[in-house]
């Protein structure tokens, strides 16, 4: 396991964070700090991201992986219940676990995330897309690709908070472009199977987040609000895909809602 990011008590409930495409467990730390007096808050690097990069680059990297990769940190740190949240790609990953394993989940929070792409040309078209972008990181550098992704209109509402975009785009650009590569390729939503079965088996309280001016993400935590028995959502205005960066306040005040 590569160092990991704690704060608080490991006596305390644990309450973990997986971050999305490109961060690292420090793109928590504002949201993290409000709770390590009552949590144990663990803040990890995903598996080629930050310093997280001494699994063997030629292995498979799939929701397999990633999976065993979150039940040994668990057992690791000897924590067989958690509260798991997790943002974009780490909230596919934490979905994932949670179908997995729902027997260690306590409380399940998933912002901006989707249980994946059902139609089997959409994922192909995906797959396709994350593929070349996988290439553009491995012909023009790690620098060119953060600029040009977070231009992409999915990220446009940061253009808001500049200081905090910069920020985002620095420790992005930190990474290795090569696990970069391998990360948006090999965990590409076209490379996952489908989980919107498995929703109505989520029995343990659900909080789905979404930024109100992050269109596709309102719509899929309506349809899995629909699908998930103990699901609440919540619509944060003024926000788009990064919730937890644009409107750190609303977030914190939303999770302490659903963990309290």
């Amino acid at each position: 396991m590569s160092p990991l990011l704690t704060l608080g008590n490991p006596k305390n409930p644990p309450l973990v964070f997986l971050h999305g495409f490109l961060g690292s467990g420090k793109s928590w730390l504002e949201i993290a700090r409000p709770f390590s007096e009552n949590y144990y808050c663990i803040l990890p690097d995903l598996p080629g991201h930050g310093e997280n990069i001494s699994l063997d680059i030629n292995s498979p990297l799939n929701f397999d992986v990633l999976t065993n990769w979150i039940l040994r940190l668990l057992d690791e740190i000897h924590a067989p219940k958690i509260h798991l949240v997790g943002y974009s790609l780490g909230g596919r990953a934490a979905l994932t676990f949670a179908c997995c394993y729902p027997e260690r989940i306590l409380t399940l929070t998933l912002e901006s995330a989707s249980p994946g792409i059902v139609d089997e040309t959409e994922r192909a078209r995906r797959f396709a897309e994350d593929s070349a972008r996988a290439e553009s990181i491995l012909k023009d550098g790690i620098s060119a690709f953060v600029e040009q992704w977070y231009r992409m209109p999915l990220f446009a509402s940061l253009n808001s908070h500049p200081q905090k975009l910069s920020s985002i785009k620095e420790s992005a650009k930190q990474n290795d472009p090569r696990w970069m590569a391998k990360v948006i390729r090999e965990l590409s939503p076209g490379a996952q199977s489908p989980l919107w079965d498995s929703l109505p088996m989520l029995s343990f309280p659900v909080l789905l987040i979404a930024g109100a001016k992050d269109e596709k993400y309102v719509q899929v935590i309506h349809k899995m609000s629909e699908r998930i028995p103990s699901a609440q959502k919540n619509i944060v205005p003024d926000a788009g895909h990064n919730v937890h960066a644009e409107r750190p306040n609303k977030y914190v005040s939303l999770l302490k809602k659903s963990l309290y």
